[in-house]
């Protein structure tokens, strides 16, 4: 009996080697898709346009308030409590205006980059589907084997009428 159930673990591991040998495995770098994609350079040229606009408009509040701290300084101590309040209330604004812009901005880069990231999700599924890959594998956890889809799933991308979200 004991022999029997050799044979028949054997032949289960065998059964299931095949199996795993057979699936179609295969890998992609998803880094290097959505650094080579054109949507996400064109996103990249919005944020950094829209960066500079916004880093634009705190740098002339920053500038009346520098001229502000710098007219309080000259007063010395001729400053008037109601002038170190409208400072004070000014610097706070400023803060404040600086946290939602950077919010703003944030929020900005989250929708453009993960409407991409979607997109590539998408297109890495559909080539799976059409070539009948039984799994994808990010590349930087294979150490070896399994074909690399990257180039493919850039070619999809770049044709984007055929990518269904």
């Amino acid at each position: 009996m004991n022999k029997i159930n050799k044979i028949l673990t054997l032949v289960i591991a065998l059964t299931m080697s095949a199996t795993i040998f057979a699936a179609k495995i295969v890998t992609v770098d998803t880094q290097k898709v959505f650094q080579s994609y054109s949507k996400t350079k064109v996103a990249t040229t919005k944020l950094e346009t829209e960066k500079t606009r916004l880093e634009e408009q705190l740098g002339i509040k920053a500038k009346e308030l520098e001229k502000m701290a710098k007219e309080l300084n000259a007063k010395g101590n001729k400053v008037t409590i109601a002038e170190k309040d409208k400072y004070k209330k000014q610097q706070s604004e400023f803060a404040k205006e600086r946290q939602a812009l950077q919010q703003k901005l944030g929020k900005l880069e989250y929708q453009e980059m993960g409407s991409i990231q979607n997109e590539i999700k998408a297109a890495i599924q559909q080539v799976a589907v059409k070539n009948k890959y039984e799994m994808v594998l990010e590349d930087g956890a294979v150490l070896y084997g399994g074909k690399d889809i990257s180039a493919e799933v850039l070619k999809l991308l770049e044709s984007s009428k055929k990518i269904k979200l």
